[in-house]
Protein backbone atom coordinates (compact mmCIF):
# COMPACT_ATOMS: atom_id res chain seq x y z
CA UNK A 1 0.00 0.00 0.00
CA UNK A 2 2.58 2.66 0.71
CA UNK A 3 4.45 1.71 -2.66
CA UNK A 4 1.11 2.20 -4.11
CA UNK A 5 0.44 5.43 -2.41
CA UNK A 6 3.86 6.98 -3.67
CA UNK A 7 1.97 6.96 -7.10
CA UNK A 8 3.15 11.33 -8.40
CA UNK A 9 10.59 24.56 -17.43
CA UNK A 10 9.37 23.40 -20.70
CA UNK A 11 7.61 20.40 -20.19
CA UNK A 12 5.92 21.03 -23.58
CA UNK A 13 8.78 19.91 -25.35
CA UNK A 14 8.64 16.32 -23.51
CA UNK A 15 4.33 16.31 -24.97
CA UNK A 16 4.61 17.25 -28.35
CA UNK A 17 1.89 14.94 -28.92
CA UNK A 18 -0.32 16.30 -26.81
CA UNK A 19 -0.02 14.79 -23.78
CA UNK A 20 0.76 16.29 -20.63
CA UNK A 21 1.17 20.07 -19.97
CA UNK A 22 1.35 22.38 -22.95
CA UNK A 23 2.73 25.46 -21.27
CA UNK A 24 6.24 25.63 -19.26
CA UNK A 25 4.95 25.17 -15.50
CA UNK A 26 7.30 28.26 -14.64
CA UNK A 27 5.49 30.44 -17.23
CA UNK A 28 1.88 29.26 -15.74
CA UNK A 29 3.51 30.22 -12.35
CA UNK A 30 4.67 33.88 -13.40
CA UNK A 31 1.25 34.48 -15.09
CA UNK A 32 -0.61 33.54 -11.59
CA UNK A 33 1.90 33.69 -8.80
CA UNK A 34 1.21 36.95 -6.34
CA UNK A 35 3.87 39.48 -7.02
CA UNK A 36 5.91 40.02 -3.40
CA UNK A 37 5.23 42.25 -0.99
CA UNK A 38 7.74 44.78 0.40
CA UNK A 39 10.93 42.83 1.33
CA UNK A 40 9.76 39.50 0.43
CA UNK A 41 12.46 37.56 -1.73
CA UNK A 42 9.84 35.85 -3.30
CA UNK A 43 6.00 34.58 -3.94
CA UNK A 44 5.06 30.86 -4.71
CA UNK A 45 2.14 29.06 -5.67
CA UNK A 46 2.03 25.36 -4.57
CA UNK A 47 -0.08 22.28 -5.96
CA UNK A 48 -3.47 23.17 -3.45
CA UNK A 49 -3.57 27.16 -4.60
CA UNK A 50 -1.50 28.14 -1.77
CA UNK A 51 0.60 31.55 -1.67
CA UNK A 52 3.60 31.69 0.11
CA UNK A 53 5.78 34.96 0.50
CA UNK A 54 9.30 34.26 1.45
CA UNK A 55 10.56 37.16 3.11
CA UNK A 56 14.45 34.55 3.00
CA UNK A 57 15.62 31.53 1.68
CA UNK A 58 14.51 28.31 3.92
CA UNK A 59 17.21 27.18 6.06
CA UNK A 60 14.86 24.38 8.03
CA UNK A 61 13.30 21.92 5.50
CA UNK A 62 11.30 19.06 6.76
CA UNK A 63 10.58 16.64 3.49
CA UNK A 64 7.30 14.55 3.69
CA UNK A 65 7.96 12.07 0.73
CA UNK A 66 11.16 10.10 -0.43
CA UNK A 67 11.03 11.97 -4.01
CA UNK A 68 11.06 15.19 -2.09
CA UNK A 69 14.05 14.40 -0.45
CA UNK A 70 15.73 12.89 -3.62
CA UNK A 71 14.67 16.72 -5.00
CA UNK A 72 16.81 18.13 -2.37
CA UNK A 73 19.91 16.68 -2.65
CA UNK A 74 20.03 17.08 -6.36
CA UNK A 75 19.72 20.51 -5.97
CA UNK A 76 22.50 20.85 -3.16
CA UNK A 77 19.85 21.20 0.01
CA UNK A 78 20.42 18.72 2.37
CA UNK A 79 22.28 20.52 4.49
CA UNK A 80 18.90 22.41 4.86
CA UNK A 81 17.32 19.35 5.35
CA UNK A 82 16.43 18.97 8.92
CA UNK A 83 13.50 15.71 9.01
CA UNK A 84 12.40 12.97 6.43
CA UNK A 85 10.79 10.29 5.95
CA UNK A 86 10.95 6.54 7.63
CA UNK A 87 10.57 5.59 3.83
CA UNK A 88 13.16 8.08 1.96
CA UNK A 89 16.40 5.53 1.84
CA UNK A 90 18.42 7.05 -1.55
CA UNK A 91 20.90 8.75 -1.61
CA UNK A 92 21.97 6.94 1.45
CA UNK A 93 22.84 9.42 3.52
CA UNK A 94 19.35 10.58 3.56
CA UNK A 95 18.71 7.35 6.10
CA UNK A 96 21.48 9.46 8.83
CA UNK A 97 18.87 12.13 8.95
CA UNK A 98 16.16 12.22 11.70
CA UNK A 99 13.24 10.52 10.64
CA UNK A 100 9.18 10.97 11.27
CA UNK A 101 6.36 8.81 10.45
CA UNK A 102 4.65 10.50 7.08
CA UNK A 103 1.65 8.28 6.69
CA UNK A 104 0.79 9.33 10.70
CA UNK A 105 -1.37 12.24 11.23
CA UNK A 106 0.72 13.18 14.13
CA UNK A 107 2.69 16.31 13.52
CA UNK A 108 4.60 16.69 16.30
CA UNK A 109 8.03 15.57 15.26
CA UNK A 110 7.75 17.87 12.71
CA UNK A 111 6.59 21.03 14.82
CA UNK A 112 9.83 19.89 16.79
CA UNK A 113 12.32 20.74 14.09
CA UNK A 114 11.07 24.62 14.33
CA UNK A 115 11.04 24.21 10.34
CA UNK A 116 10.70 26.97 8.05
CA UNK A 117 9.30 25.14 5.26
CA UNK A 118 7.57 21.80 4.69
CA UNK A 119 7.14 19.87 1.73
CA UNK A 120 4.40 17.49 0.84
CA UNK A 121 2.79 15.30 -1.99
CA UNK A 122 -0.63 16.32 -2.64
CA UNK A 123 -1.93 13.03 -3.27
CA UNK A 124 0.52 11.51 -0.40
CA UNK A 125 0.05 13.62 2.60
CA UNK A 126 -3.91 14.17 2.81
CA UNK A 127 -2.92 13.52 6.91
CA UNK A 128 -0.60 16.10 7.34
CA UNK A 129 -1.88 19.37 5.14
CA UNK A 130 -4.44 20.63 6.83
CA UNK A 131 -3.00 20.24 10.32
CA UNK A 132 0.13 22.24 9.21
CA UNK A 133 -1.98 24.62 7.80
CA UNK A 134 -4.12 25.18 11.10
CA UNK A 135 -0.28 25.78 13.14
CA UNK A 136 0.84 28.28 11.02
CA UNK A 137 3.42 25.98 9.50
CA UNK A 138 5.15 27.10 6.38
CA UNK A 139 4.77 24.64 3.46
CA UNK A 140 4.14 23.68 -0.15
CA UNK A 141 2.10 21.04 -1.45
CA UNK A 142 3.48 19.71 -4.67
CA UNK A 143 1.55 17.52 -7.32
CA UNK A 144 4.10 14.89 -8.73
CA UNK A 145 0.87 13.18 -10.85
CA UNK A 146 2.23 13.41 -14.08
CA UNK A 147 6.14 13.80 -15.77
CA UNK A 148 4.99 17.36 -16.27
CA UNK A 149 4.07 18.18 -12.79
CA UNK A 150 7.07 16.21 -11.57
CA UNK A 151 9.17 18.79 -13.44
CA UNK A 152 7.21 21.78 -12.30
CA UNK A 153 7.88 21.04 -8.51
CA UNK A 154 11.10 20.59 -9.32
CA UNK A 155 11.18 24.43 -10.77
CA UNK A 156 8.70 25.05 -7.33
CA UNK A 157 11.42 23.83 -5.11
CA UNK A 158 14.09 25.57 -6.77
CA UNK A 159 12.23 28.65 -6.80
CA UNK A 160 11.19 28.69 -3.09
CA UNK A 161 15.18 27.74 -1.83
CA UNK A 162 16.63 30.08 -3.80
CA UNK A 163 18.02 27.40 -6.27
CA UNK A 164 15.81 28.21 -9.14
CA UNK A 165 18.94 27.85 -11.93
CA UNK A 166 19.76 24.31 -10.35
CA UNK A 167 16.43 23.33 -11.01
CA UNK A 168 16.24 24.31 -14.18
CA UNK A 169 19.24 22.61 -15.42
CA UNK A 170 17.98 19.22 -13.64
CA UNK A 171 14.58 19.65 -15.55
CA UNK A 172 16.48 20.24 -18.89
CA UNK A 173 18.80 17.21 -18.25
CA UNK A 174 15.79 15.21 -17.51
CA UNK A 175 13.63 16.19 -20.40
CA UNK A 176 16.61 15.76 -22.56
CA UNK A 177 17.39 12.28 -21.68
CA UNK A 178 13.39 11.49 -21.87
CA UNK A 179 12.92 13.31 -25.39
CA UNK A 180 16.20 10.77 -26.22
CA UNK A 181 14.14 7.36 -25.08
CA UNK A 182 11.13 8.95 -26.98
CA UNK A 183 12.62 8.97 -29.85
CA UNK A 184 14.83 5.71 -29.97
CA UNK A 185 11.81 3.96 -29.69
CA UNK A 186 9.28 5.74 -31.66
CA UNK A 187 10.01 3.81 -35.18
CA UNK A 188 9.59 0.06 -32.73
CA UNK A 189 6.94 -2.13 -34.95
CA UNK A 190 5.34 -3.18 -31.63
CA UNK A 191 4.47 -1.62 -28.58
CA UNK A 192 3.89 -3.96 -25.63
CA UNK A 193 1.45 -4.48 -23.52
CA UNK A 194 2.04 -3.31 -19.98
CA UNK A 195 0.18 -3.95 -16.80
CA UNK A 196 1.72 -2.68 -13.59
CA UNK A 197 0.82 -4.00 -10.31
CA UNK A 198 1.46 -3.17 -6.62
CA UNK A 199 -0.52 -6.30 -5.25
CA UNK A 200 -2.28 -9.13 -5.53
CA UNK A 201 -4.66 -9.57 -2.55
CA UNK A 202 -6.44 -7.37 -4.20
CA UNK A 203 -4.63 -6.21 -7.75
CA UNK A 204 -4.03 -2.45 -7.48
CA UNK A 205 -2.83 -1.24 -10.66
CA UNK A 206 -2.55 2.37 -12.59
CA UNK A 207 -4.58 3.73 -14.77
CA UNK A 208 -3.99 6.45 -16.99
CA UNK A 209 -3.81 10.42 -16.11
CA UNK A 210 -0.74 9.03 -14.16
CA UNK A 211 2.77 9.56 -13.09
CA UNK A 212 3.56 5.65 -13.97
CA UNK A 213 1.54 5.77 -17.25
CA UNK A 214 3.31 8.86 -18.65
CA UNK A 215 7.18 6.77 -17.98
CA UNK A 216 5.16 3.30 -19.33
CA UNK A 217 4.46 5.66 -22.83
CA UNK A 218 7.64 7.05 -23.16
CA UNK A 219 9.36 3.76 -22.65
CA UNK A 220 7.62 2.37 -25.88
CA UNK A 221 4.77 0.52 -24.10
CA UNK A 222 0.90 0.75 -23.86
CA UNK A 223 -0.86 0.70 -20.86
CA UNK A 224 -3.49 -2.10 -20.87
CA UNK A 225 -5.17 -0.34 -18.19
CA UNK A 226 -7.11 2.33 -20.58
CA UNK A 227 -9.63 3.92 -17.93
CA UNK A 228 -9.05 4.37 -13.79
CA UNK A 229 -10.70 1.43 -12.00
CA UNK A 230 -12.54 2.29 -9.75
CA UNK A 231 -10.07 2.31 -6.42
CA UNK A 232 -7.68 1.45 -8.71
CA UNK A 233 -8.55 -2.10 -8.53
CA UNK A 234 -9.17 -4.45 -10.78
CA UNK A 235 -10.39 -8.37 -10.58
CA UNK A 236 -8.09 -11.30 -11.55
CA UNK A 237 -10.61 -12.05 -14.78
CA UNK A 238 -10.36 -8.00 -16.14
CA UNK A 239 -6.31 -8.46 -15.90
CA UNK A 240 -6.70 -11.88 -17.72
CA UNK A 241 -8.65 -9.83 -20.35
CA UNK A 242 -6.69 -7.34 -20.83
CA UNK A 243 -4.06 -9.86 -22.03
CA UNK A 244 -0.66 -7.64 -21.13
CA UNK A 245 2.73 -8.82 -22.43
CA UNK A 246 4.58 -7.27 -19.79
CA UNK A 247 3.67 -7.13 -16.16
CA UNK A 248 5.57 -4.11 -14.39
CA UNK A 249 6.14 -5.38 -10.37
CA UNK A 250 8.31 -5.81 -7.27
CA UNK A 251 10.56 -9.34 -7.18
CA UNK A 252 8.54 -10.39 -4.32
CA UNK A 253 5.23 -9.91 -6.33
CA UNK A 254 6.00 -12.66 -8.94
CA UNK A 255 5.55 -16.08 -7.03
CA UNK A 256 1.79 -14.71 -6.11
CA UNK A 257 1.22 -13.28 -9.86
CA UNK A 258 2.46 -16.73 -11.03
CA UNK A 259 0.19 -18.49 -8.46
CA UNK A 260 -3.43 -16.27 -9.70
CA UNK A 261 -5.53 -19.25 -10.97
CA UNK A 262 -5.20 -19.95 -14.53
CA UNK A 263 -2.69 -16.73 -15.06
CA UNK A 264 0.20 -18.89 -16.49
CA UNK A 265 -1.47 -19.94 -19.26
CA UNK A 266 -4.03 -17.69 -19.64
CA UNK A 267 -2.02 -14.48 -19.35
CA UNK A 268 0.93 -13.99 -22.23
CA UNK A 269 3.20 -12.32 -19.50
CA UNK A 270 3.29 -14.89 -17.23
CA UNK A 271 3.07 -17.76 -20.02
CA UNK A 272 6.51 -15.87 -21.23
CA UNK A 273 8.29 -15.04 -18.05
CA UNK A 274 7.86 -11.30 -18.90
CA UNK A 275 8.15 -9.51 -15.76
CA UNK A 276 9.75 -6.13 -15.37
CA UNK A 277 10.87 -6.23 -11.50
CA UNK A 278 13.40 -2.80 -11.42
CA UNK A 279 10.49 -0.85 -10.21
CA UNK A 280 11.75 1.02 -7.18
CA UNK A 281 12.91 4.12 -9.23
CA UNK A 282 10.45 3.65 -11.47
CA UNK A 283 7.65 4.33 -9.12
CA UNK A 284 9.46 7.54 -7.21
CA UNK A 285 8.53 10.64 -9.12
CA UNK A 286 11.87 12.24 -8.50
CA UNK A 287 15.21 13.08 -10.24
CA UNK A 288 15.77 9.06 -10.84
CA UNK A 289 12.64 9.14 -13.23
CA UNK A 290 14.79 9.65 -16.48
CA UNK A 291 16.74 7.02 -15.21
CA UNK A 292 14.39 4.61 -14.86
CA UNK A 293 12.60 4.80 -17.82
CA UNK A 294 15.86 4.13 -19.89
CA UNK A 295 15.89 0.86 -17.71
CA UNK A 296 12.46 0.10 -18.90
CA UNK A 297 12.83 1.01 -22.49
CA UNK A 298 16.11 -1.20 -22.78
CA UNK A 299 13.33 -4.21 -21.50
CA UNK A 300 10.67 -2.89 -23.85
CA UNK A 301 12.66 -2.94 -27.24
CA UNK A 302 16.23 -3.89 -26.68
CA UNK A 303 17.15 -3.63 -30.37
CA UNK A 304 15.76 0.26 -31.11
CA UNK A 305 17.87 1.10 -27.73
CA UNK A 306 20.74 -1.01 -28.88
CA UNK A 307 20.88 1.06 -32.26
CA UNK A 308 19.62 4.42 -30.83
CA UNK A 309 23.03 3.91 -28.28
CA UNK A 310 25.06 2.91 -31.35
CA UNK A 311 24.01 5.64 -33.15
CA UNK A 312 24.44 8.49 -30.24
CA UNK A 313 27.66 6.96 -29.62
CA UNK A 314 28.77 7.66 -33.31
CA UNK A 315 27.58 11.19 -33.16
CA UNK A 316 29.88 11.90 -29.90
CA UNK A 317 32.71 10.13 -31.25
CA UNK A 318 35.85 12.27 -31.89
Amino acid sequence: MKRFALVALVVGLIWGTGTGCSKSPSANRAATAPQPSSGAIAGVVDAAGHHLTLTRYPQRIVSCAPSITEILYKLGLQNRLVLDTTACDYPPDAKKKPHFNALSSDIEPILAQNPDLVLDLKDLNHNLIAPLQKAGVPQLTLDVSSVGAVMNSILIIGEATGTLKQAQVLVNSLQAKLNAVRKAVAKAPHKPRVLILYGTNPLYTTGPNSFINDLITIAGGVNVVAKPPPGNVISPEEAVALQPEVILCAPELVPAIRRLPGWAQAVPAVRNNRFFTAVDTLERPGPRMADAVVVLARYLHPHEMARFARSSLARTAP
